[in-house]
């Protein structure tokens, strides 16, 4: 531990080995600010090394801000849907959304011009979020370029180089708060939720903070809070009902069933598949996705030790495929899908294929045959709402569609429901930016998915379980 203890002396410093524990792969302007001599001394500046408490919730926050700090520009690449969901009163209706949908500078002058000192045409896009704590609008470059004597204002982007991005920071988390606390007063309370309406303006990744929060407690403070929550609804008793490798486990006597399945009846297959499912998420860094396809929280990475030898056993036990190490450039997101199908108990009546579009064909004919063994019939999305333990079909390939099949040979991709709630779905899908990753898909009023291009695929399909 580096707080050798909350006395009046003592103070928290860090170590660029406890940064890199975080975030192995963060970016190279990010990991030569954590190495420099000066990083404790930036810290000290602004008191955030007074104890472990305000240091775990500052990187907790760098974490989330940053995407385990990689992302060194705001995105504003949005879908409608999303824009609806983040600005509704901007976005009322889906024609307007669709005006400013991946359109980023067009989009960034909407939401951000006229306002947080954004006077000229262009500033908002200009003025976007950047760095460790993502600084937006003209009046904060132009507030902390000035006070650092760095001239942000007529280059924004060395809000992200090396030898600013931490000053910056550290001088933006000292000035903000919440219901007149400072962010090292809501930190010595504790306050994820104040901490984060000060640096955020909301409450936006709260579970990922969270997440992060937990993790960098357990390297600055002498005990982890037990209050502190995981990442999401989905994966709360994940950790009770699996075993350490992965594997569903026994679940004690006053512990109800795990939430993301609790649309399938306990012990069923479906419940089964989404636990072994969220098992391999957790396993992988509890990588996520927003609603518009955008990393919120990045996980750990296909290339990486020990997780290609885990692609490697989904391409073994999946598919029996011996072969295939995990160090191959092959997709293996179908591998993964077959892996969770035999886990699970699928047996027979899974058609395993390393290629997607094999199990979406077999499944639409079965549905079209009548097969009675089937284990799972091929909709079309509005022919059927998704329930815990379908899979969602996706088309890398233009012209395919539920109709149009090409004899069940293009590129495609397969996420499995793990969760179902009254607006989105969850799904879990293997080889998702280069992970395991979770994302949600829209509900519309009535229950079902709709047709959407996301990533560069279009969502065609429903994969009904029927195990």
């Amino acid at each position: 531990m580096s707080e050798v203890s909350q006395g009046a002396a003592a103070m928290t410093t860090i170590t660029f080995a406890q940064v890199k524990s975080l975030a192995p792969n963060m970016n190279a302007e990010y990991a030569a600010a954590f190495g420099a001599p000066d990083v404790n001394a930036v810290l000290a500046s602004h008191a955030i090394d007074a104890n472990g408490l305000r240091m775990a919730h500052f990187f907790a926050q760098m974490l989330q801000e940053t995407g385990r700090f990689r992302i060194q520009t705001e995105s504003l690449n949005y879908s409608p849907t999303r824009l609806m969901e983040v600005w509704p009163k901007r976005f009322p209706t889906i024609e307007i959304a669709q005006e400013y949908a991946h359109n980023e500078e067009k989009l960034g002058n909407y939401v951000y011009g006229g306002r947080l000192g954004n006077v000229n045409p262009g500033d908002g896009f200009l003025y976007r979020g950047r760095g460790l704590l993502q600084i937006t609008g003209r009046a904060a470059y132009a507030r902390f370029g000035a006070e650092l004597g760095i001239p942000l204002e007529t280059n924004p982007d060395l809000a992200f180089h090396k030898d600013h991005c931490l000053k910056i920071a550290a001088a933006e988390w000292a000035v903000s708060g919440h219901h007149h606390k400072l962010c090292n007063a809501l930190a010595d309370a504790d306050d994820i939720v104040g901490v984060t309406i000060a640096i955020n303006g909301g409450e936006t990744g709260i579970d990922d903070r969270r997440f992060w929060l937990k993790k960098t407690k357990a390297i600055w403070t002498q005990a982890p809070a037990p209050a502190v929550q995981m990442a999401s609804r989905a994966s709360a008793r994940l950790e009770a009902a699996l075993a350490p490798n992965g594997a569903p486990g026994a679940l004690a006597p006053d512990q109800p069933m795990l939430e993301a399945a609790v649309a399938a009846p306990a012990g069923s297959f479906a419940s089964r598949a989404a636990a072994l499912a969220l098992g391999e998420w957790q396993k992988f860094g509890r990588q996520t996705y927003d609603l518009s396809g955008h990393a919120t929280h990045v996980g750990h990475k296909e290339g990486e030790t020990p997780y290609y030898q885990y692609i490697g056993d989904y391409w073994s036990f999946g598919v029996k495929n011996d072969t295939l190490t995990g160090l191959d450039d092959v997709p293996w997101s179908a591998a993964f899908i077959s892996w969770v199908m035999r886990k699970a108990g699928a047996g027979d009546r899974f058609h395993y294929s390393p290629q997607h579009s094999i199990y979406i064909f077999r499944a639409k004919n079965d549905l079209r045959l009548g097969t009675p063994n089937a284990g799972y019939y091929c909709y079309q999305l509005r022919e059927m709402k998704p329930k815990v333990g379908d899979l969602v079909c996706w088309a890398r390939r233009a012209g395919i569609d539920y109709e149009h099949q090409n004899g069940g040979d293009y590129p495609g991709h397969c996420d499995l429901v793990v969760e179902v709630g009254a607006n989105e779905v969850q799904v879990v899908g293997g080889n998702v930016g280069n992970s395991v990753t979770k994302r949600p898909l829209a509900l519309n009023a009535g229950g079902f998915l709709e047709p959407i291009v996301q990533g560069g695929e279009n969502l065609f399909g429903l994969m009904s379980c029927r195990l």
